[in-house]
């Protein structure tokens, strides 16, 4: 049986169309108005194809099939979450679309980015490679991928998880970014922390030394790298996670008072 939800521009209300036997071509058929669709939900259907989508269509999510390859991407285009299917490639990017998903997939590239994005999902892929990032995007999850290096990042940034790949340095920090987990890598250095940035995630490097730490810095983790001295620890820190695995020359008692939560094992 398949399952579809669909939504019709100007209208809140979610309609579910059934399909009994199991038929690609009736599933769709049986959709009202399919050309009026304003968003179509197609997900745990088992489908390999998707037919031509509607032109108005403005959010497509198809996550949850085997899909192996997608049709053609209509203009106007918003939203794409094609998360956990079959696909090696993906199509034309629409330069409407603002928000993609397409993890847990078997992508060793991606297309051209559109400058509209505002968010890249793609973690659990084969990629070895990023395409130019958009001067838009806010937010980049591609973590669990085989990437060596990163492109150089937009100056709006504020989200950055490159966990579990391959990494041995990393490009400027941009002066937004907020978020950055950056752990499970090859790195030996980091470059300039941005005084904005929050919470920073490292454990698991090769990192001999740490650069200055922003005051606006909240939780840093970096257990498991080859550090010796930690740098001074701003009033601005909650939680530090610092000591095991790291070659530290003494473990002294923590003087700051301020810090809710240090973790030494």
């Amino acid at each position: 049986m398949y399952r579809m939800y669909v939504k019709y521009q100007n209208d809140e209300n979610t309609h579910t169309f059934y399909s009994f036997d199991n038929s690609f071509d009736n599933s769709f058929n049986k959709i009202l108005n399919y050309e009026l669709i304003y968003q179509l939900s197609c997900f745990n259907c088992d489908l390999t194809l998707l037919p031509n989508l509607p032109s108005n269509i403005k959010i497509l999510h198809c996550y949850n099939n085997k899909l192996i390859k997608l049709p053609e991407l209509p203009n106007g285009l918003l939203e794409l979450n094609c998360n956990n299917n079959r696909l090696s490639v993906l199509s034309e990017l629409p330069n409407s679309l603002k928000y993609i998903t397409c993890s847990i997939n078997n992508l060793k590239l991606l297309p051209k980015l559109p400058e509209s994005l505002k968010e890249l999902i793609c973690n659990y892929n084969q990629l070895t490679i990023l395409p130019e990032l958009p001067n838009n995007l806010d937010t980049i999850d591609c973590e669990n991928n085989q990437l060596t290096s990163l492109p150089n990042l937009p100056s709006s940034l504020k989200n950055l998880y490159v966990k579990n790949n391959y990494l041995i340095s990393l490009p400027k920090l941009p002066d937004s970014l907020q978020i950055c987990y950056i752990n499970k890598n090859q790195l030996t250095k980091l470059p300039i922390l941005p005084n904005s940035l929050q919470l920073l995630i490292c454990n698991n490097n090769k990192l001999s030394l740490l650069p200055k730490l922003p005051n606006e810095l909240k939780n840093i983790n970096c257990v498991c790298n080859q550090l010796s001295l930690m740098p001074e620890i701003p009033n601005s820190l909650l939680i530090i996670n610092y000591y095991y695995g790291n070659p530290l020359i003494m473990r002294k008692k923590h003087k700051y008072t301020y810090l809710q939560y240090i973790i030494y094992l």
